[in-house]
């Protein structure tokens, strides 16, 4: 059996950030698996607060058609939002399905990512 994609982009993201991977999480249009959660996060939040952030995550994908009509940039792969203390990723597979992660906010830092070098640029 074939490892899913959300399964692959969890070791993807261990391989790559390690202790910073904060969670993973896999959606369909009726189900929802939490595929990696770091202890400390998952004291941070109570079953209503994920279940109230994967229902906002949801309604981001409803929109994926609506934003790729927007522009003429061909599919929406990734949305990011980079808060001070935690990195969003948000992979939106179609209407109804999605990946979405969270590392800790020093990752592009730490990285020396294009967006965390956009970010210096600005400050300086």
């Amino acid at each position: 059996m074939s490892e899913r994609p959300s399964e692959a982009l969890t070791e993807f993201l261990q391989e790559c950030v390690g202790e910073h991977l904060r969670s993973v999480i896999f959606y369909e249009e009726d189900d929802t698996e939490i595929v990696y959660v770091r202890d400390d996060v998952a004291d941070q939040y109570t079953d209503e607060e994920v279940e109230r952030i994967v229902r906002e995550v949801r309604l981001e994908a409803v929109e994926k058609p609506h934003q790729e009509s927007l522009y003429e940039h061909g599919p929406l792969n990734c949305t990011v939002r980079w808060f001070e203390d935690a990195v969003e990723m948000h992979f939106t597979h179609d209407e109804t399905s999605g990946t979405a992660a969270a590392m800790d906010g020093e990752v592009f830092a730490i990285h020396d990512t294009f967006i965390g070098r956009c970010m210096d640029a600005m400050s300086d």
